[in-house]
This record gives C-alpha cells, structure tokens and sequence, in this order.
C-alpha cells in the first residue's frame, strides 16, 4: 500500500479547495512540514488579507481552522454556529484524505459569512469555543486540585497514625 506524504495529500486537497476558495480571493500557501511524535505532518493556509483558512495533514485532513483578524474558530464550533453541522460532510469516515478535502469543499458552501460576509458567525463561534475551553479547562483543574487536596489529607492522617481516617478519606 503507497500511501502519501502529508505534503503531497495537502497539496493535493489544496487543489480541491482552491475551487471554493480563489474565487473569493482566497490564496494558498503552504506554510510548512515536519515530525513530530505523533508522525509526519504538513500545513497551510488559504488567505486574503485578514482571513484565513488554516488546515493541517498528518494521516488525513485534521485540524481545520477559521480566523478573521485574532478570533478563531475550529470547523465544528463554526458550522454548529451557522446551523448547519447535521449538513456537513467534513470530518468524515474516510481514510482518503482526498475524501476529507471533498467534504470540507461541501461545507464551504455554507460559510457565506467568513467566506464573503462580516464574520459575526464566526466572531460567536470563536467566543463561544474559547468559553466552553475555559469552562472544560476549569473543570479539569478542579478535578486535579481536589485530588492533589484529598491526597495530601490522606497523608496527613497516616503520617499522624490517624489509620482510620485515612480509610474514612478513602470511602468518600
């Protein structure tokens, strides 16, 4: 099985894109490969003056990012915030990158409002991401602390010789 370099399927995707995207005056540019410990990857941007369109290969089209100036929404966020995300056919269950490509194309038909618009769309969908980042990045650490805090209780008590406190600690 031949199966391509990052930078060749995003190359090749690039070309697809290309077919939404210069119209609008979108141009591509690559902006690099490299490896990592997750694999080979490549990426790069279709852009027109402030607004990009940033996707990322590695096995297959992966990240998809919307910017217009600083606000930056993933594909997901931003089709959920346009009302369409049933609609859409990217990400999808192919291994063909090519496939992958072909299905954000499809979805491109439904970004009027970063493609050609004022970007209010995307602007909510980025204030809407980093909110539910931060609140998932809150819960998280409130997972942690609470841990980090119930361990050093049950420390204390042992090193008290408070054994049964420890197991009390341990049950709650």
């Amino acid at each position: 099985m031949n199966v391509a370099s990052p930078k060749s399927s995003l190359l090749e995707g690039a070309e697809i894109l290309e077919k939404v995207l210069a119209p609008n005056d979108f141009h591509f540019q690559f902006r690099g490969e490299g490896e990592s410990s997750g694999g080979n990857y490549a990426w790069g941007e279709f852009v027109r003056g402030d607004r990009k369109l940033e996707v990322h290969v590695r096995f297959n089209l992966g990240l998809v990012r919307y910017h217009i100036g600083t606000d930056s929404a993933s594909h997901e966020f931003y089709m959920h915030e346009l009302g369409v995300r049933e609609q859409c056919q990217y990400p999808g269950f192919s291994d063909d990158p090519k496939k992958a490509f072909l299905g954000l194309a499809h979805d491109l038909a439904f970004a009027d409002d970063f493609l050609t618009g004022a970007g209010a769309s995307l602007r909510l969908a980025a204030k809407r991401e980093s909110s539910d980042n931060a609140a998932r990045n809150a819960d998280l650490m409130a997972g942690y602390v609470g841990d980090k805090g119930k361990v050093e209780q049950l420390r204390k008590c042992f090193h008290q010789g408070k054994y049964q406190g420890v197991m009390l600690a341990l049950t709650v």
